[in-house]
């Protein structure tokens, strides 16, 4: 089974991730890598702490994990993420395929 990215049906999205806004995204208590229908986002141990030797992540720690959307192409544009997440710190920005009309959130 193969996963098209593709899709030219599907709309095409930007999203911004302000790392200042969401820096426990572990910790969050409506976290939008749960919430996102189509697991667009991951969160991921900060690559420059990770490599630092005997350095144990916290979930509370601020920076330890990073939020990141490798799977961008896959976005219907619902918006659930940036309607669920409490600091704002996402910004969608949908432009249909179709109708070439914009939504943002």
């Amino acid at each position: 089974m193969s996963i098209a990215l593709s899709d030219p049906s599907l709309p095409q999205v930007r999203i911004r991730i302000n790392l200042d806004k969401c820096q426990t995204p572990m910790a969050c208590p409506t976290p939008c890598y749960r919430v996102c229908p189509q697991g667009v986002f991951i969160v991921a141990p900060n690559p420059v702490k990770a490599n630092i030797k005997w350095y144990v992540a916290d979930i509370n720690r601020p920076g330890d994990y990073t939020l990141i959307a490798p799977m961008i192409p896959k976005c219907i544009g619902c918006m659930e993420c940036s309607n669920k997440c409490p600091t704002g710190a996402l910004k969608i920005k949908v432009k249909s395929q179709k109708e070439g009309d914009d939504k943002e959130s």
